[in-house]
């Protein structure tokens, strides 16, 4: 009996154990569990050559067992909360870690030496972020970085060599920042750097910050507070492709360039500008100017001096309310012209020279009543495509051009097809009262070859009479030559005369 009651003890004490584990799977949250056990790095799908870490801090990167290696060669911190990166978080025993993911993990400050030990890193994402500044000496150790993304965080200033270490950047973005001022030396060691992103800030002025930047290729200033370009700001700058300074408070640009420039595109739109002088100082290899969304009522004569390479323009969305053509005279490759959507009610062929390579021209939700077509195309000779809807043009000038560049290959477009929208106005068509010559001009027949034989008779004429007056000065100098010598001989008679009475 005794035995009997010792199995049936060790019975239901077995039944016990079982019934405790059982519980303790079902029910994992009985057990104790430490913020330490959520962080975690894992390796991703094969191939990836990924590793995630998840609601990592910053110590837990110095005491994880995880072992970063060849295949990791990138980091990615997801939901992590790192605040304050102090000296050598991610020194990181053996890893060869290529670009490290820190986007959104609530980093706030970086400490000096903040990512030393990562001496394989060639990308750094730190976007989406609470960083407020960038500190010198922050990026001692990781020469190899060629792009860093400071995009979306606090940052108020770009303090004297923040960015120092980093020889071989070619990107870097801190837009969508809170920039007010940029140091004249923010931007110090930075020779490698090709792209350069400050949209979206609170900067007034320049200064001379890009001074250094002799790899530039492309900035962006887009959406700040920028309100005067003196013109010295980007001299130095030879190898800079492109310029985006739209949505500014800029009234009057000024743009200097080096004679070694390669400037190819120019971004003015959504400014300030109300008068179009001459402000693009010989930029010759400028391709693509845009000053649309602007306050210019008119364009000075020589705005677009030597800016011979110029291939398009756009000055929509203004104020003007007449168009020259002898304004962009001297832009041998100009080819597209948008002049739509401003106030113009007079088209004026004016100038001597024709714009040979132009082959579109948007005139399209203005004030015209009325177009000299024949004699804009007369200025126009490559004009393939010209856009005129949305204007007060009669309805039967359509029938009228049609006839008339019947047997062309040229387009155009005359009326909106807007539904609800006139399409024209019911009148006949005029006799281009609207569209001025003015009285300066060459006829519409003269052709270079014409001009070319005018200019080198009028070299001619200057000729015979240089050689007309040099043939008189001789002839005046010789006769005056003659007049003196018959004085002199004159005299020596006299002389000899008065001596010989003298003796006797």
């Amino acid at each position: 009996m005794v035995e009997g009651l010792i199995y049936i003890g060790m019975l239901r004490t077995t039944w016990l154990i079982i019934f405790i584990a059982s519980i303790d799977r079902v029910i994992p949250e009985f057990s104790p569990v430490t913020s330490y056990d959520l962080m975690k790095c894992t390796y991703g799908e094969r191939g990836s050559l990924t590793a995630t870490c998840v609601n990592a801090t910053p110590s837990f990167f110095k005491n994880t067992l995880y072992k970063f290696d060849h295949l990791d060669e990138t980091l990615r911190c997801v939901n992590c909360t790192l605040k304050s990166i102090e000296p050598g978080t991610f020194d990181l025993n053996g890893n060869q870690i290529k670009h490290l993911d820190l986007r959104n993990s609530q980093i706030e400050s970086m400490k000096q030496k903040a990512f030393m030990g990562l001496i394989f890193v060639e990308t750094l994402d730190l976007s989406q972020n609470k960083i407020r500044s960038v500190f010198p000496a922050t990026f001692i150790g990781v020469k190899k970085i060629a792009s860093i993304n400071l995009s979306h965080n606090d940052i108020t200033i770009l303090s004297e060599n923040g960015f120092l270490e980093l020889v071989n950047l070619k990107t870097l973005d801190v837009s969508w920042n809170q920039i007010e001022v940029l140091d004249e030396k923010a931007f110090n060691g930075l020779k490698s750097l090709e792209r350069l992103d400050l949209s979206n800030n609170k900067i007034t002025e320049l200064r001379n910050a890009f001074e250094n930047l002799t790899s530039l290729e492309s900035i962006n200033l887009r959406s700040n507070n920028i309100k005067t370009i003196r013109g010295e700001e980007f001299y130095n700058l030879t190898s800079l492709l492109e310029i985006d300074l739209s949505q500014n408070d800029i009234s009057t640009p000024l743009l200097h360039m080096s004679p070694n420039a390669q400037l190819r595109s120019l971004n003015l739109a959504h400014n300030r500008i109300v008068l179009l002088s001459p402000t693009f100082l010989e930029i010759r290899s400028l391709e693509e100017l845009d000053l649309s969304f602007n306050k210019i009522t008119s364009i000075a004569r020589k705005s677009f001096t030597n800016l011979f390479n110029l291939h398009s323009i756009d000055v929509s969305y203004n104020e003007l309310c007449e168009i020259k053509t002898g304004s962009f005279t001297g832009l041998p490759q100009l080819r597209v012209l948008n002049c739509s959507h401003n106030a113009i009610t007079d088209v004026v062929i004016s100038g001597v020279f024709l714009l040979h390579s132009l082959h579109a021209l948007d005139l399209s939700f203005n004030r015209i009543s009325d177009l000299d077509y024949t004699a804009l195309i007369s200025r126009l000779p490559r004009l393939s495509y010209l856009q005129l809807e949305h204007n007060a043009l009669a309805c039967d000038l359509e029938a009228e051009m049609e006839r008339y560049f019947l047997e062309d290959n040229f387009k155009f477009v005359l009326y909106s097809n807007i539904p609800g929208e006139p399409k024209c106005v019911d009148k006949p068509t005029t006799k281009h009262s609207h569209t001025a010559l003015e009285s300066v001009q060459a006829p519409a027949s003269v052709t270079n070859s014409q001009i070319a034989i005018f200019i080198i008779l009028s070299f001619l004429i200057v000729a015979v009479a240089g050689l007309f007056y040099l043939q008189y000065r001789i002839y005046r100098e010789t006769k005056l030559g003659r007049a003196v010598s018959t004085v002199q001989l004159l005299a020596t008679d006299s002389n000899n005369e008065e001596h010989v009475r003298i003796k006797i």
